[in-house]
């Protein structure tokens, strides 16, 4: 089992909208993907469904006494599993502490793997300190979306940096990729930016792809689906998803493990 989180410095970049469209292709690919909100403000919640605020979820595992099995959420797609954030407010008023989130973490994860899950997905809230420190620090990988504007730039290079002091702490997360988001092909500064960025950085630490900003996916969200449930047809750019979910396989190694033994049939025993 593979756990990547989504991360960034800032808040509007269209992390949510990944989590839930990379989450829902990875298992429309046949993995056994659980997404899983730690952002208190619950938006994976209000994108797939706002009864989900009320539900018991992320944080009330941290606080220990209620087992994963009750928390999940089952969608309607087999391989697709959801963690909602949970009663945030509740727990903090329990006394959580965060001293003992690192190895909370570990049990979810743990506990995901028993149950069959090829790949665990968190969404995380803005800027890489408290519980999204923790949290990054758990996972195996980490995508970092980008909004296409200037302050990327500047902001990119400190998230490396401070990913970089994780890795000196002694954690194990790497950098699946910088993946742009929210580029708009008519406004001529966000595709400056995207072109800085790439010129910028390695090529092979940027995703090829990149996420543009389109009405649907903000109908996609209100309505509480996947872009590519939109409508009977998926939308084209449902698409864009479908190729970030194949790269990011490739990137992390998620592949099916060979049987063991030969392929074929042994002609002699």
């Amino acid at each position: 089992m593979i756990a990547v989180a989504t991360a960034s410095q800032k808040g509007g970049v269209g992390k949510t909208t990944l989590s839930v469209n990379l989450a829902y292709s990875l298992a429309r690919r046949g993995w056994r993907t659980l997404l899983v909100d730690t952002d208190p403000q619950s938006g994976i919640g209000l994108s797939l469904a706002k009864s989900s605020r009320s539900k018991e979820g992320l944080f009330d595992f941290l606080a220990g006494g209620v087992p994963l099995d009750r928390l999940i959420l089952h969608s309607r797609l087999p391989e697709l599993m959801i963690l909602p954030a949970g009663q945030y407010d509740a727990c903090a008023r329990r006394g959580v502490s965060h001293d003992d989130a690192p190895e909370r973490l570990a049990d979810l994860l743990r506990s995901a793997e028993l149950r069959g899950a090829d790949c665990v997905l968190m969404d995380t809230a803005a800027g890489l300190m408290g519980l999204t420190e923790t949290v990054v620090k758990a996972c195996d990988y980490v995508i970092i979306p980008q909004q296409a504007e200037p302050l990327a730039v500047r902001s990119i290079p400190h998230m490396l940096e401070t990913l970089a002091r994780f890795r000196a702490e002694g954690a194990a997360v790497k950098v699946a990729g910088i993946l742009l988001t929210m580029v708009m092909s008519d406004q001529e500064m966000s595709l400056s930016v995207a072109r800085e960025l790439r010129q910028m950085l390695p090529s092979d630490m940027m995703f090829p792809q990149s996420v543009p900003r389109l009405p649907s996916f903000l109908e996609a969200s209100a309505l509480g689906v996947p872009v590519a449930l939109l409508k009977r047809n998926p939308p084209p750019e449902a698409l864009i998803f479908e190729q970030i979910a194949a790269e990011l396989e490739q990137r992390i190694g998620l592949t099916r493990e060979r049987e063991n033994g030969p392929s074929h049939a042994s002609l002699l025993d």
